[in-house]
């Protein structure tokens, strides 16, 4: 990109004389965490994160927390994840401006896209939860397995065309860093388990304590195995399909690690490539469904 430095830098003072107190001071916090340093690692995943998505994430990330001790949240990856398409040469790339018609959040790289995110302090090494695959106002009135089978292949499945693939911002705090972890659940894997193996039998309600769960869940399989590629549960309480994907299954974009702080002082900015960076991806012992997904 050509720009005038000089032009800017006039600009930028000229614009300060008239601020208030605290407009200034905000100004100066964003100023001090440009210049705070994060660390990218890419993933095997290749055909999204280039170096101009790359930087313009990690710009945007940089002055939420600025402002923001809290990570990211779905409205504003919604936008950032649109201004890095342009970043990465698709101008045109834009916000869904009706979901009411298409569930899909961003269109742009001919794609249309489908964004979550997900933080936490107790976030699993093994999942991708997914709150949110799709309301569902008829589970209330879906009373055993035979009408929670019929509903996910009639109006769950389907609404899957709506957007070509499904994009994860995953936020962790580890030791003063914030790492931002990019994963993509394959939209064909999801799409063909709900085809071939949505059938009244996989559904059932958890017992725990002898008491009978209000929502009915079901384990879905990796394709030509045993092993569980994710969990669904039909949530009574939000009228939602919520996915418990799992996390080696996914493509992996890359990871943004950053101080989780807004420090004082510039040079009391920690460098991500002195410290000990938080480990990513790495096995967790087996655990059984009712332990990892309490429902």
């Amino acid at each position: 990109m050509d720009v005038d430095l000089q032009q800017i830098r006039t600009r930028i003072v000229a614009g300060l004389g008239d601020l208030e107190a605290r407009q200034l001071a905000a100004v100066e916090s964003v100023v001090r965490n440009m210049h705070r340093k994060i660390h990218f690692r890419p993933g095997d995943a290749t055909d999204l994160v280039d170096t101009a998505f790359r930087d313009e994430m990690s710009l945007f990330l940089v002055v939420h927390h600025a402002l923001h001790e809290r990570a990211l949240n779905k409205e504003n990856f919604e936008y950032v994840f649109k201004q890095c398409l342009i970043a990465s040469g698709d101008s045109t790339a834009r916000l869904n401006p009706n979901q009411k018609q298409a569930k899909f959040d961003v269109v742009g790289a001919g794609q249309r896209w489908s964004l979550k995110t997900e933080s936490g302090d107790s976030m699993s090494r093994n999942t991708v939860k997914v709150e949110k695959l799709a309301e569902a106002l008829w589970i209330r009135s879906s009373p055993t397995a035979e009408d929670c089978a019929q509903n996910v292949l009639e109006k769950v499945a389907p609404r899957l065309h709506d957007y070509d693939r499904i994009i994860v911002l995953r936020a962790s705090r580890h030791k003063g860093l914030i790492t931002y972890s990019l994963e993509e659940i394959p939209w064909n894997s999801l799409y063909t388990a709900l085809m071939n193996h949505t059938r009244s039998e996989i559904f059932s309600k958890a017992v725990r304590g002898g008491k009978e769960a209000k929502s009915f869940g079901a384990d879905y399989p990796k394709e030509g195995s045993q092993t569980r590629l994710f969990r669904m549960l039909l949530d009574t309480s939000v009228e939602k399909v919520r996915v418990w994907y799992a996390l080696e299954e996914c493509l992996h974009h890359g990871y943004w690690t950053l101080s989780a702080s807004t420090p004082t002082d510039v040079a009391e900015l920690s460098t991500p490539e002195t410290v000990e960076l938080p480990p990513q991806r790495d096995p967790q012992p087996e655990v059984t469904c009712q332990e990892e997904l309490p429902f």
